[in-house]
């Protein structure tokens, strides 16, 4: 079974007797065992047809199919112009019979890997390409590809829907162009040529599930915030963050003081991405801090929200503790006269701590998710304590839980 691009509409004698047929371009397109193969029936010693494969980070691509002939002499220049005007005059016939094979194809691609998929987005082109030495005549074909990607947490791979593998003949080719904000991890077989996009020719047999691509998303996510909303002047303040994905990298974390100034640190994350920063608050009002790192290669630059912390005068806690320090005497001492008086003894428990909200807190000051593991950790809980108390929260709706690897990554709702 083929994708056939077969058209014939007018031959003609060139003048060294060879026979080019100019066609109108019907495409029957079939799916068999998710074997996709193109042939075309344009005969030409030098014709070729290239399929480009634009990946989006949607899990989308664009697919273009575009044949081309080389045209030799002012003649041929003059029957493709012709040949143009007849492809026009019958366009939507054949973009119509195009998108019902296509459609086809996809559906079937969706059953044989499970995943949903669609096609949309078609259309058809033809024109000249020229430059001082040569002139090609050229027809493409395009469509959209929605659910072509395989999604894992921070890559798309390419390659399940070619179950069968896929076939290029001699002046074919295939180039797949990466998603923007990703770059190339794997390639499956080695390509012919790969910078910003990989490029096989043909005559090539590709295997089962090739060609098959993983690109790694290149974008980050830095979350910063204090480990308490408010403190005392002359305190230490502690800041937590967090990368994502995991990576060690070196973090700028930049603090704004109340009046405007600001003083910076480096801090390294783990390989696990968590990184900590201590600075002493030695002015009352609204503290802000935010996280930022340069990028490099592999990945790109990010920065944080901005987290606030409010600073109270110290001098201002002693004179209210002046003023309130007898009340609460007083009260205290007319609740025991009472309870006396009433010969009643009252036991008051001291308030429980409340594990759940000591999570939910350091969750807020994570930015809002953090790995199971290191919830854990960090408020010295037992395995089965903060299993016990996520799985609590996730009842009420308070946290969701989400699979990565074999790692889970806390989130609030």
């Amino acid at each position: 079974m083929y994708v056939n691009l077969v058209a014939e509409r007018r031959c003609f004698l060139s003048s060294n007797l060879k026979c080019l047929v100019f066609l109108t371009i019907l495409l029957v397109t079939t799916l068999s065992f998710g074997k996709v193969v193109v042939k075309a029936s344009i005969e030409f010693p030098s014709a070729s047809t290239t399929y480009t494969v634009k990946a989006c980070a949607n899990c989308s691509a664009i697919w273009s199919i575009t044949y081309s002939v080389p045209l030799l002499d002012s003649g041929d220049l003059v029957r493709f112009e012709a040949y143009i005007q007849n492809l026009t005059a019958s366009r939507q016939e054949f973009l119509d019979l195009f998108e019902e094979k296509m459609t086809q194809v996809v559906e079937e691609a969706s059953n044989m890997t499970g995943r949903s998929m669609s096609a949309t987005d078609f259309d058809m082109s033809a024109a000249i390409v020229s430059t001082p030495a040569t002139s090609q005549g050229t027809v493409t074909y395009r469509f959209l590809w929605v659910g072509y990607l395989e999604e894992t947490a921070y890559s798309l791979i390419m390659g399940d829907v070619f179950e069968g593998g896929l076939y290029l003949y001699e002046n074919d080719s295939i180039t797949v162009i990466p998603p923007t904000g990703y770059r190339i991890d794997f390639v499956s077989p080695q390509p012919d040529h790969m910078n910003s996009a990989i490029v096989w020719h043909g005559p090539r047999n590709f295997a089962s599930g090739e060609p098959a691509v993983e690109f790694v998303s290149m974008e980050t996510k830095l979350s910063v915030g204090f480990n308490s909303q408010e403190l005392t002047e002359g305190e230490e303040a502690t800041v937590l963050g967090s990368i994502e994905p995991p990576v060690a990298v070196v973090v700028n974390i930049t603090y704004t003081k109340p009046d405007g100034r600001t003083i910076s640190q480096i801090v390294d994350s783990s390989p696990q991405g968590m990184f900590k920063s201590k600075i002493t608050v030695d002015e009352t009002g609204t503290w802000k801090v935010q996280a930022s790192w340069a990028g490099n290669n592999q990945y790109l630059a990010s920065t944080s929200q901005t987290s606030f912390l409010r600073v109270r005068s110290a001098f201002d806690l002693y004179n209210l503790a002046f003023f309130i320090i007898p009340s609460v005497i007083a009260i205290v001492g007319l609740a025991a006269w009472i309870r006396r008086a009433r010969h009643k003894t009252e036991v008051i428990p001291p308030p429980p701590e409340d594990d759940e909200e000591k999570v939910l807190a350091l969750l807020r000051s994570y930015g809002g998710h953090m790995f199971q593991k290191d919830i854990g950790q960090m408020l010295k809980f037992s395995k089965s304590k903060t299993t016990a108390i996520l799985n609590s929260l996730e009842a009420k709706g308070a946290i969701e839980k989400v699979k990565k690897g074999r790692r889970f990554i806390v989130r609030l709702r």
